[in-house]
């Protein structure tokens, strides 16, 4: 039945190339879900889907600047009065939240008077500050204690949140987290949550329950990470938010216009201060203050960002590695490369739109895996490519000779293989079975083939010893040549010797094999001038040597008696200190006006 049928060696090499590229697809899925590696590269490369987007409009930051420490002096020594007297003036201009990202931790002579500013606006929301970070068991950012405002002020303001800024591993602050937590297990909501709940106006709720990634604030679905933190989708740096001089707010010297209705942000933006961290959207350092804007325009507008989970990212690359793992091993390597360059820019084109929409995928790792699983695929093609060239010139040497076979490939692969053929000295070595058509009447054509194989094989085996090129078979016959393809400066000897070697191999195989059907051979060798190279037409052409001196190699061996070896007279000159050998009387051949001279090899010295 067909599925029962053998497969071929192509197919079963296809189904080890699919099974490499995917298994290999499937090992670098799992290092990436495990132990997620590049991580830091991965966030870099996230952070280059934000583009430019204009900031709300209704939140104004007031910078304590260079110019305002320049007007009233280092900010240790500033009075608190001066505070009050900026809060006075926003509340009077119509601003609809106060949030001082200054932390009144100190006790001051004049807490008094910013209490009773505080007091007065009614809308003031002032930050507390965690400090020495704590591991937790259930991913909570934790701290120590909190850093806390003065009693009056704390009692004066309208809410209190943390106003920690907490950086990723590589330094970079792409997340907020809206609850921390002290050592004692008390929550405090972020900054940008107070500052929100009092523009609406809301109060503060007494826990945050968090619900398939998402904590329900003021009317939202707020989607958070294990830890609480929000993904701030940061606005345009170079068109930034609303701003004003604190020193011009203290001095009454601004358009009041710009502040009315709108959240005000107080923080500081001089030069050198040390609450400035790394961006997504800017190379240089951001003021906090400017952090606690972006985050409140993320929640104001709706604008949430979702880091994907790893089943997202898992679902994703095992449909890549589908993909190419049956793909690329049916296509060359320039429609794989066509392929793996339109999954990447799919894939891309994918993660831009998700990131439009709120999701943020997972860049790196897909994008990792496709010239992977490209290179896999290659580099499997390569080894089959070295496969094929072995078994091609193993199929060569069955039916031609290794010699010739290297040869062939060798020309081949620098664009040379043409018809055409050089002079050179060759020793042609012929062998036949005397009497074999006789033997052949009276012998099936399954056992003749069987006996051919048996005995043609101890004496190819022994002209492969010694370096001859087995060329031809015709029947009974077998054509050997030394001295081509290849340069050989023994060849006569070593045609000799393998025909000796062969005869004795003959004769002990028959001692010891008694269902071997007794034949002997003939075997006669030649040297002399030949023409040797590829001969025939441009559809098929054959390595072989022609000239007189193949012609009267041929005669010998086709006169020489059973179980001997006979050389021609030119072997015999080149081999004589090797071999001992009784002259035989001059005899004619065809194609010869005088008796050439051959002699009959009893032995190698």
């Amino acid at each position: 039945m067909p599925f029962l049928s053998k497969r071929s060696k192509r197919q079963s090499r296809r189904l080890a190339h699919i099974g490499i590229v995917i298994a290999v697809g499937c090992l670098f899925t799992l290092l990436a879900i495990l132990v997620q590696p590049f991580t830091s590269i991965g966030s870099w490369l996230s952070d280059q889907l934000f583009v430019p987007e204009p900031p709300s409009p209704n939140i104004v930051i007031v910078g304590i600047d260079d110019a305002s420490l320049e007007t009233y002096g280092r900010w240790s020594e500033w009075q608190r009065s001066l505070h009050a007297q900026a809060i006075n003036n926003l509340s009077q201009a119509g601003a609809r939240v106060i949030g001082l990202d200054i932390l009144f931790a100190d006790t001051s002579s004049d807490d008094l008077v910013l209490a009773q500013a505080i007091e007065r606006a009614g809308n003031v929301v002032l930050p507390v500050v965690g400090v020495e970070p704590l591991p937790s068991a259930r991913s909570e950012v934790t701290f120590r204690h909190f850093l806390l405002p003065t009693a009056p002020l704390g009692q004066a303001c309208l809410s209190l949140g943390h106003a920690n800024v907490v950086s990723d591993g590589d330094g970079v602050v792409r997340r907020l987290p809206l609850l921390v937590k002290d050592s004692s297990g008390q929550t405090y909501p972020a900054f940008t949550l107070a500052v929100l709940h009092a523009l609406f106006p809301k109060p503060l709720p007494q826990e945050y329950l968090l619900q398939d990634g998402k904590v329900h604030l003021l009317e939202r679905d707020i989607p958070v990470d294990a830890s609480s933190r929000l993904r701030i989708n940061f606005t345009d740096v170079a068109e930034s938010y609303a701003a004003l001089s604190y020193g011009d707010v203290i001095a009454g010297s601004f358009d009041p216009l710009v502040v009315e209705h709108k959240i005000v942000l107080v923080g500081m933006i001089a030069t050198g201060e040390l609450d400035t961290w790394l961006t997504p959207v800017s190379a240089s350092k951001l003021s906090g203050v400017w952090i606690h804007a972006n985050a409140m325009d993320t929640i104001l507008r709706q604008r949430f960002l979702m880091d994907t989970d790893w089943r997202v990212t898992l679902m994703v690359m095992l449909l890549l590695v589908a993909i190419t793992g049956l793909a690329l091993p049916r296509l060359k390597l320039k429609w794989g490369g066509v392929l793996v360059a339109g999954l990447l820019a799919g894939y891309l084109v994918s993660v831009f739109l998700a990131f439009d929409t709120g999701y943020i995928l997972n860049v790196l790792h897909p994008v990792m895996l496709l010239p992977l699983a490209y290179v896999t695929s290659v580099l499997c093609m390569v080894v089959a490519e070295q496969s094929d060239k072995r078994l091609i010139k193993d199929l060569f040497g069955r039916y031609v000779s290794p010699q010739v076979a290297t040869e062939i490939l060798e020309l081949a692969d620098v664009g040379r293989l043409e018809l055409g053929g050089e002079k050179r000295t060759v020793s042609v070595f012929f062998a036949d079975i005397r009497g074999f058509t006789q033997m052949s009447e009276q012998m099936s054509p399954e056992d003749i083939v069987d006996m051919l194989n048996d005995y043609l094989s101890i004496i190819i085996q022994r002209i492969l010893d010694n370096d001859g090129m087995v060329n031809k078979f015709a029947g009974d016959n077998v054509m050997a040549v030394w001295n081509a393809p290849q340069f050989q400066q023994d060849h006569a000897r070593l045609a000799v010797k393998a025909a000796w070697e062969a005869q004795q191999d003959i004769m002990e195989r028959q001692r010891t094999d008694d269902s071997l059907p007794r034949v002997q051979f003939g075997i006669g060798i030649n040297t002399g001038e030949a023409v040797a190279g590829n001969m025939g037409s441009s559809g098929r052409a054959e390595y072989t040597v022609i000239g007189d001196a193949v012609n009267l190699a041929s005669r010998i061996c086709g006169a020489t008696t059973g179980g001997e070896v006979w050389i021609g007279h030119d072997t015999y000159r080149q081999v004589m200190d090797d071999v001992e050998v009784e002259e035989l009387e001059p005899r004619s051949f065809k194609g010869k006006a005088e008796p050439v001279v051959v002699y009959k090899v009893v032995g190698l010295r």
